[in-house]
């Protein structure tokens, strides 16, 4: 269950556990959270984001910053703020070649000119156990995010393979992954307790 190595405008990602992508609100307060909480990922949604990227770069430079986007201009001018990655919600494709950026997207079909290693499939939302594709890193969010349901979700997603968990409860969701991870054997556990 190691997670495939992603590149996303050169920042290499390797884990023994599914990566962890903090969808937070854009202020400096919900990164730094993000950030304390051991997310591996944080995207910004909307415009006016390319102040909140560059603040992010610099201040947490080992976090990759992504923009969740629609609309082309939102996402080139993230991209020359610095984000690594676009989750795209219209065909973006070509942005993110431009600038080296990596690629999140619900549909993969026709895109060409991205590095190798930074193209995801967005699966959106699953609302029960996944089965993902082992051709390409997928990205998910769990239904009824941070609830136990949707934590049970989150590891069950982790444990098929997802690359990239999309949450906005971050220290939970890490904790979901790696015990998936130290289930499945790629990592070993957290604390080990015999249980007499």
């Amino acid at each position: 269950m190691k997670t495939p190595d992603l590149v996303f405008r050169g920042r290499r990602l390797s884990s023994d556990r599914a990566l962890v992508l903090a969808a937070v609100l854009p202020e400096q307060d919900a990164v730094r959270r993000a950030a304390a909480d051991g997310a591996d990922l944080v995207c910004f949604a909307g415009t006016g984001a390319e102040s909140l990227v560059a603040w992010t770069r610099e201040t947490f430079p080992g976090l990759v910053t992504g923009i969740d986007t629609a609309d082309p201009a939102v996402a080139a001018a993230c991209c020359e703020a610095g984000a690594d990655l676009i989750l795209a919600r219209a065909d973006l494709a070509a942005v993110a070649a431009r600038f080296g950026a990596g690629y999140a997207a619900p549909s993969l079909s026709g895109v060409a000119g991205l590095p190798d290693g930074g193209v995801v499939l967005d699966a959106g939302v699953v609302r029960t156990a996944p089965s993902l594709p082992d051709d390409v890193p997928v990205l998910v969010e769990a239904a009824d995010d941070g609830t136990p349901a949707g934590l049970a979700l989150a590891a069950l997603a982790a444990s098929a393979g997802a690359a990239i968990i999309r949450t906005a409860h971050v220290r939970e969701t890490r904790q979901v992954a790696e015990m998936a991870a130290s289930i499945a054997g790629t990592r070993p556990p957290a604390k080990a307790v015999r249980w007499e």
